[in-house]
Parts: structure tokens; C-alpha cells; sequence
């Protein structure tokens, strides 16, 4: 019962300090003891439900927390799949950025190519449209030159096939032309002549070589040494003449001889033509502009210009400029097969005339051989 006693008044002791509040000391016996535990219990009801209410909002507060939380998470978790959705639709337009860029370049590229291809500039080789005239201008002149060969070798007085009246007349008037024209320092020393602006011309090979207009002194000059290199004319027969054996005689070796001569005869006008300088090629002579055309890669102002304007040429340009020096060599090789052909031919012509004189001998051997043939088939 003491025990009990002390228990009770120290559960009141505890109760008033705290619940917070200061009642007066009761004793012990009597009503005081169903106080205390009521007051107890009250209290413990009290604590009891503050503790069911803090429970209670603890865990309202926790399944809002939680609630936020899944809530942020989610944004978080949607931020980041938009902005992993953002980063590769930007990497996606930087990726067709970059073809477009690339296929601008590539046409950019192209563009630029076909500009540096086809442009006269870089990509025609130099002065295409200058080039290709000066290119048939050359061939023309060549072309015209063979046709004035031929009708020069017409004005001589021995082309093939022409008969002079009189031999003695035509070598006085060419000895007349040599004096009027040609007449040397010598001859003028011994009273024959004066001494003209070009002496001894006719018979000076040297200036076959050199260029001279149509009309000039020089070109008279290259007219009359042919006419000396080939010899002298042929004087007409009269027609009674004509058709004995001994004119039939004259007739054959007169278009043998003229056969013979026509090889050197057009060599000679075909030098003569090519060093003509006539009205068409502006002054020039065949040769000479031939020769333009040549230095326009080996010498001279016009190579200058044509280095130069390789130096600005694309790839393709180059390719055209080499083809057309390509095609310029051929036409020169076909030049030069002209000419060694008429150099086999004046060889050939050579050659006969050169056999002439063992047509004696040789005739004599054939008829020598003829005969033995014969004894030896009568036995």
C-alpha cells in the first residue's frame, strides 16, 4: 500500500510537470486518486490521439513528398527525352545542313570547272578563234602557192610543151633582160651595160630562198635563173616538117625531155611561190607565215603571249592547245612529204638523164646478147 501510495503521487508529480501545469499537493486518501487517473487517462487519450494525428499527417506529408517526387521524376525523366529528342533532331538538321552544303559545294565545284574548262580564257587553249583562222590562213596560202607554180612555170619560155619561133631570139632576149636587169659590175666595166640595182641576179640562187613581192626585181630575177637552170627553149617545126620521121623523131624527144623537166621545172616554181609575198596573206610570202605560225611556239613576241596565256589555262585548255600544235605537226609533216616527193622525183628525173648516156653502150650489149641467143639456137 505505501508502494502504491509513493507510485501515485510520483505519476501525479510527472503528470503536473508535464501537462505544463501547477495544481496544490492533494493528499493522497480520499478523491485524489481517482483524479490522477483519470487525468491520466485523459492524457493518455490526448497523447494517444496526438500521436494518431501526427501519424497521420506524417504520412499525408510523405505521400505528398513521395507524390512531388514522382511528379519531378517524371518531368525530369520527360525534360530529358525532349531534350534527347531536341539534341538529335539538331544533330539531324546539322547532318542536312552539311549534304546541302556539300551538294552547294559540289555544284559550286562544278560550276567553277565548267567555267574553267569553256572559258576562252582558261579552257580553249590560246586565241582559239585567232588560231584556227591563222591555221587555214597558212594551209590556203600553200595551196595558193602550188596553183602560182604552176602558171609560173606557164610563163617561161621553156615550159613543157611550148615551141619558141626562133631559138637565136629567145636567147637574145633573155641575154637583152640579163643587161637591162641583171648587169654586173664586170660587164659594165667592159661597155656592155650598166650596172643595174641587182647585178647578176638571174644566175644568184639565193634569192629563191628569200621573200619578195609579186612585182618585184627579185621575183624577175628568180624567173630568169630558172629559165637558165632548164636550158634552152625548143624552136617550132613547119608543119611539112612535122610528119617525116625525123619530126616525128624531134616530137618524141621533145616530150621526153619536157617530161623530164617538168620534175625540176615545178620544184623550182614551187621555191619561187612558197618566198612570194602576195596582196591575200597581207604582204607576206607562204613561208613567212608559216613561220609566224611557228614562232608563236619557238620565238619571238607571239611565243612570249602564247607562254603566258598557258600559264592561265586549265587542264582542258592545255589538252586543246596540244592538239592543235599536234594537228599543226601533221600538216608540217605533210608538207615535208610533199617535198621529199618531189625530191624523189627530181632524183628520178636525175637518174634518167643521167642513163642517157650509156643508152649507146647498152644497146650495143642487148644486140650482142641477141645474137648469141640466136647461134646458140641454131646449133
Amino acid at each position: 500500500m505505501e508502494f502504491r501510495k509513493k507510485l501515485i503521487v510520483a505519476a501525479t508529480a510527472s503528470t503536473l510537470v508535464v501537462s505544463g501545469v501547477v495544481y496544490a499537493g492533494l493528499t493522497p486518501e480520499g478523491p485524489a486518486e481517482i483524479w490522477t487517473i483519470q487525468q491520466i487517462v485523459t492524457l493518455m487519450t490526448k497523447v494517444s490521439a496526438t500521436i494518431a494525428e501526427f501519424g497521420a499527417s506524417y504520412s499525408l506529408s510523405m505521400s505528398n513528398k513521395f507524390d512531388q517526387i514522382i511528379s519531378a521524376v517524371k518531368i525530369a525523366t520527360q525534360q530529358e527525352a525532349v531534350s534527347a529528342n531536341g539534341v538529335a533532331d539538331s544533330i539531324r538538321e546539322a547532318g542536312n545542313q552539311l549534304v546541302n552544303s556539300a551538294k552547294i559545294q559540289t555544284l559550286n565545284d562544278a560550276m567553277a570547272q565548267a567555267v574553267m574548262s569553256y572559258h576562252p580564257d582558261t579552257g580553249q587553249g590560246y586565241d582559239p578563234c585567232g588560231t584556227i583562222a591563222k591555221n587555214k590562213t597558212v594551209d590556203l596560202a600553200f595551196k595558193s602557192a602550188a596553183a602560182m607554180a604552176r602558171k609560173t612555170i606557164t610563163l617561161t619560155d621553156v615550159a613543157p610543151g611550148k615551141l619558141v619561133d626562133s631559138v637565136p631570139k629567145a636567147m637574145q632576149q633573155r641575154l637583152k633582160t640579163h643587161r637591162d636587169k641583171f648587169c654586173s659590175e664586170a660587164e659594165a666595166a667592159a661597155g656592155l651595160c650598166t650596172v643595174s640595182e641587182l647585178p647578176g641576179g638571174d644566175v644568184n640562187a639565193s634569192l629563191l630562198f628569200e621573200s619578195f613581192p609579186a612585182n618585184s626585181l627579185q621575183r624577175d630575177a628568180r624567173m630568169a635563173y630558172m629559165q637558165h637552170v632548164l636550158g634552152t627553149p625548143d624552136q617550132k617545126l613547119d608543119k611539112s616538117a612535122g610528119g617525116t620521121p625525123a619530126g616525128e623523131t624531134f616530137g618524141h624527144n621533145k616530150n621526153r625531155k619536157d617530161a623530164i623537166l617538168s620534175v625540176p621545172a615545178y620544184s623550182l616554181a614551187m621555191i619561187d611561190a612558197a618566198n612570194t609575198q602576195t596582196e591575200e596573206l597581207q604582204g607576206k610570202s607562204p613561208n613567212e607565215a608559216l613561220k609566224i605560225r611557228v614562232n608563236q611556239y619557238f620565238g619571238g613576241k607571239e611565243a612570249k603571249a602564247w607562254a603566258g596565256q598557258m600559264a592561265r589555262q586549265d587542264q582542258r585548255g592545255l589538252l586543246v592547245e596540244a592538239t592543235k600544235m599536234a594537228g599543226l605537226e601533221v600538216w608540217i609533216h605533210h608538207k615535208q612529204y610533199e617535198q621529199n616527193q618531189r625530191i624523189e622525183a627530181n632524183l628520178a628525173a636525175l637518174l634518167l638523164i643521167s642513163a642517157d648516156g650509156l643508152s649507146p653502150q647498152l644497146n650495143e650489149k642487148y644486140q650482142k646478147v641477141l645474137a648469141d641467143t640466136a647461134k646458140s639456137a641454131i646449133k
